[in-house]
């Protein structure tokens, strides 16, 4: 049910994007200088089947502790758009079964060209 708080909690920004300010501030981020901020369409629904399948996903429920999923994904060549394909198979796989998930990508010679090397994660991070 939408309610005037849930739509004032998000349209402020839409016409006064300048509350921003404080929220770049605290993460530490230089706020954009002159840009134009234009709300675009919010539907994150696709209308056409889209295929994507994630090498291998394991889902891991150690008996002294909280249940995960682990996707495993093969690179065999560097690819630049899959940096933004995992972060899509994360986010699925986390809201369909309302667990964190790891996600390792084998290489066989060099790490990709993603930027990533360090722990990437969803949920609670409890523990």
């Amino acid at each position: 049910m939408v309610t005037s708080t849930h739509e004032t909690s998000h349209r402020i920004f839409q016409d006064h994007p300048e509350v921003l300010a404080p929220i770049f501030e605290a993460l530490g981020l230089p706020p954009p200088v002159k840009a134009d901020i234009e709300a675009i369409t919010p539907d994150a629904t696709e209308l056409k089947p889209l295929e994507r399948r994630v090498d291998t996903v394991l889902r891991v429920d150690p008996a002294d502790g909280d249940g995960f999923l682990l996707a495993i994904e093969a690179q065999t060549k560097q690819a630049p758009d899959k940096a933004v394909n995992w972060a899509y198979y994360m986010a699925y796989l986390s809201a369909r079964y309302n667990l964190p998930v790891l996600l390792v990508a084998v290489c066989g010679r060099r790490p990709p060209r993603s930027g990533r090397r360090g722990p990437s994660r969803t949920g609670s991070g409890r523990g």
